[in-house]
């Protein structure tokens, strides 16, 4: 899968578009109209437009994109499903459940090729005050070409994948499959609410599938695994309670006996050093997948570090440590053994 990030579609694509410039009409007032209401070259049943103003003109250029912008980032955070990641978090031996919101906003890194029509079409410098002014636009129907070809091509891949876990023998290969399909369907959503943007009905390109109901068919292919977990070292302590929270976490059930694939974890930590009135303890938390037949699927390990002015608060602060980790990277870890990609 392609790698992504937590930032908005259109502003990736906005800030790197190019910028040309055309004739600037001028109102009664003897301002382009575009600097108080709708520009007329520029119709609204064609375009996306948005100005900004500044002492300097390439600030201005950069606020007037960054406004465009935002029509993008605003809509698609309101219109965005909020889920709740629940987690359990241990601390000085006290456990406790927090849940935080979270906006589903999901793109790839090639999102500067969906939306690159973006471009300052008129500039305007006040001859009083000399603020500059500039207006970006963003042709609709081109926009939209780019994101509905993007879209198809996420819908072949889903397509494909959903047909390949539906019969894929393995199951955790088909878990694995599950997940790529849920990571390409949460980035078509997110482009699906930036084609709602531009498309002037609002209908965008509707979705042949459902990703709470695929994420209900990885819950029950995930629940049907027989997974177990073994400690193998640790020297911070209660890393068997960890990994049992982190696998609950990722929704592995763990079974007890040998036919089941099992997760073979180990935390090993050097002594710890003093320096500059503080105390560091370093270590690594090791994971390793065998399959029921005895076949390594894969090892990984993370270097973790902590810090602390008191020396007896090392080993807890480690073990928050090594919980979030685990939770955090369990599952991803697991599928990627699954398909060779951890």
């Amino acid at each position: 899968m392609l790698t992504r990030s937590n930032y908005t579609l259109a502003l990736m694509c906005l800030l790197l578009a190019g910028c040309t410039q055309s004739s600037v009409r001028l109102d009664t007032d003897g301002q382009p109209d575009w600097i108080h209401g709708r520009p007329s070259d520029y119709p609204d049943s064609s375009y996306l437009s948005a100005t900004g103003s500044a002492s300097k003109v390439e600030m201005a250029k950069d606020r007037a994109l960054a406004n465009l912008a935002k029509i993008f980032e605003l809509q698609v955070r309101e219109d965005s499903t909020t889920t709740q990641d629940v987690q359990t978090h241990k601390s000085d031996g006290i456990e406790s459940v927090q849940a935080s919101a979270r906006i589903a906003s999901t793109v790839n890194v090639y999102t500067s090729k969906l939306i690159n029509g973006a471009r300052i079409a008129e500039q305007w410098q006040h001859p009083a005050d000399l603020t500059h002014y500039a207006l970006a636009v963003l042709d609709r129907a081109q926009a939209g070409n780019n994101v509905r070809g993007e879209i198809d091509r996420l819908d072949r891949e889903i397509a494909f994948t959903m047909a390949n876990a539906e019969t894929q023998a393995n199951d955790l290969k088909k878990v694995a499959a599950l997940q790529s399909a849920i990571l390409m369907q949460t980035e078509r959503n997110t482009l699906q609410k930036t084609l709602k943007i531009l498309d002037l009905e609002g209908r965008g390109k509707p979705s042949s599938w459902n990703l709470a109901g695929m994420k209900a068919q990885q819950l029950r292919s995930l629940q049907a695994l027989n997974m177990r977990a073994i400690v193998l070292g640790d020297s911070v302590g209660e890393l068997d309670e960890l990994i049992q929270g982190a696998m609950a976490t990722a929704g592995f059930q763990s079974v007890s006996g040998e036919q089941a694939y099992t997760i073979s974890a180990s935390m090993e930590t050097q002594e710890a050093l003093r320096k500059q009135g503080w105390y560091w303890l370093r270590g690594t938390l090791k994971l390793r997948l065998v399959d029921p037949e005895g076949v390594v699927l894969g090892n990984k390990s993370w270097p973790l570090k902590v810090s602390s002015q008191q020396k007896n608060q090392l080993y807890q602060r480690m073990q928050d440590e090594v919980d979030k980790k685990l939770k955090s990277e369990l599952k991803s870890t697991i599928l990627g053994f699954a398909t060779g990609e951890a």
